[in-house]
């Protein structure tokens, strides 16, 4: 068998020839598949080891089908695991040196994303050395198990740009030389951390506003620049806050969060600045505030949008002056800190109503980040839903998948809490579907709106009935209900009516001597 033209090297691995699907009916490409989906190749030399006997069997098979035109030599390494990387190197290298008297005029690529780390390495290491002159192929990336055949990446480590291949280095200290360089790395994006972190944290973008939204993060997260990230509750603020932190350069320090709304005035201080020992009666140590605990890092402040003026007040002045003082004590300390601050309050509306500071909102927004609701990105349900579901599989070790019907359930429906809702909802039909298949009935959706439920429950009009006073009753009787259910938290309360904190703060000085 002679091998010519456009040749691909390839070790043949567990996710070929096809990636598990978490849609029902759907066959997902492995990174054979991809790649020859995404170019013509005239010649495959399919290497395996004998636990990938089936693989590589299916794979041949599916590549015969797919692209009849394209010959095929499978060669089988005798060793599943070898005990030393060199003795895979040397049983790779023999069945390369006998391809390579076997070709004639060839154009050599390797695939580089499929087989054991070992195995890619070895593969590298005689591309390196010169025994097999081929461009490096890569598609998909280890942390990523989704394969793209339009997202193909190319390197030659023959061929620097402008100028004609040189001949492979004939002596071994040039050998070693190339060995010991870092492997080339071939950007994903304008932003080649960003797609890394993004993976990390995890956030998945798949729209155009939600690449927006991250790429600005990228290119204010090496600055100190203040960053405020405004989006509906579940879109996903917190998790963008962590991306400015990721991709800054204080990623080695520490990162804290503080939600505005869950602590209350009295304490704002405290939990801010810190406090020495007597500065009120349950202060019976120094104690170390958030800004501190911050020093040097970022300092995420959650629900911004809930401080009172008194709190705004003293954040701006440690804002500006970079100093903050213990509650207590008349000593200044100098911090070091990048903040991040996030809301779904509209501020600007608030700054017209009085409040929030405008000073504040400018000294805050260095740069701002917005997040839109998730019915406003409805391109995205789909793969998101795959994506999260994906995760919650690895997570919890039960595998499942959705049903296209499933898919258009999820698409219709309106997300009023976002991406966090999402979530939930396929978590909770993950785990208690008895099946492999996640159906529409076992989405645990609904779509009947509170306000229509409790309609028939009203009393009918009747003369001498006060619909305003009836409201106020209702109001109230609802306030003082969701304050019970959340132990006196008005920002929890507020969250459970729907309102704002400083709606239920304004109840409770208007009904102070009635709650006494």
């Amino acid at each position: 068998m002679m091998i010519t033209g456009k040749t691909l090297f390839a070790f043949v691995d567990p996710q070929d020839p096809f990636v598990p699907s978490l849609v029902e009916g759907q066959e997902q490409a492995g990174p054979i598949l991809s790649l020859m989906a995404s170019r013509p190749f005239d010649f495959l030399l399919l290497f395996y080891t004998p636990n990938m006997r089936t693989n590589a069997r299916e794979t041949s098979h599916e590549v015969a089908q797919r692209h009849p035109d394209c010959e095929m030599l499978l060669q089988e390494l005798p060793d599943s695991s070898p005990e030393h990387p060199f003795l895979l190197i040397q049983q790779l290298s023999r069945r390369v040196n006998n391809a390579m008297r076997m070709s004639r005029d060839s154009e050599n690529h390797v695939c580089m994303s499929s087989g054991t780390p070992e195995m890619r390495a070895a593969l590298f290491f005689l591309v390196a050395a010169g025994v097999l002159p081929a461009n490096l192929l890569h598609v998909g990336s280890p942390a990523e198990r989704l394969f793209d055949p339009g997202d193909v990446k190319e390197v030659s480590l023959f061929a620097p740009e402008g100028g004609n291949p040189p001949q492979p280095p004939p002596d071994i200290e040039t050998q070693m030389e190339l060995l010991e360089a870092e492997v080339p790395q071939v950007p994903t994006d304008r932003y080649p951390e960003l797609e890394v972190a993004l993976k990390e944290i995890p956030i998945y973008i798949n729209s155009a506003v939600m690449r927006h939204a991250a790429e600005t993060v990228a290119r204010v997260a090496p600055t100190n620049a203040s960053v405020l990230i405004l989006g509906p509750t579940g879109t996903g603020k917190e998790l963008f806050a962590n991306l400015v932190h990721r991709l800054s350069n204080r990623r080695g320090r520490p990162m804290r969060t503080v939600s505005c709304a869950a602590i209350a005035e009295t304490l704002m201080e405290s939990e801010l600045f810190g406090h020495v020992k007597g500065a009120f009666t349950d202060a019976k140590m120094d104690r170390m505030g958030i800004f501190e605990a911050a020093d040097k890092g970022t300092l995420f402040l959650d629900e911004i949008g809930e401080l009172t003026p008194q709190a705004q007040a003293k954040l701006l002045r440690a804002l500006e002056q970079g100093e903050i003082q213990r509650l207590g004590s008349n000593s200044v300390r100098k911090v070091d800190v990048r903040i991040v601050a996030a809301t779904n309050v509209n501020l600007k509306k608030a700054m017209e109503d009085g409040r929030f500071r405008t000073d504040l909102y400018y000294r805050l927004c260095g740069a701002e980040v917005v997040l839109p609701p998730l019915q406003a990105r409805r391109e995205e349900i789909a793969i998101l839903a795959v994506r999260i579901l994906d995760r919650l599989n690895q997570e919890h070790k039960r595998p499942k998948s959705l049903s296209k019907q499933s898919i258009c359930r999820l698409n219709q429906h309106s997300w009023p809490g976002n991406v966090r809702e999402l979530k939930r909802v396929l978590e909770n039909a993950m785990l208690c579907t008895e099946g492999d298949v996640i159906e529409p009935k076992d989405l645990n959706i609904d779509t009947t709106p509170l306000e229509k439920k409790y309609l028939d429950l009203l009393p009918p009009p009747a003369l001498g009935f006060d619909l305003n006073k009836f409201i106020g009753t209702v109001r109230a009787h609802q306030i003082r209900k969701a304050l019970s259910m959340s132990d006196g938290n008005e920002k929890r309360a507020a969250d459970l009516l729907g309102i704002s904190r400083q709606a239920v703060n304004e109840f409770l000085k208007k009904h102070a001597d009635e709650l006494a």
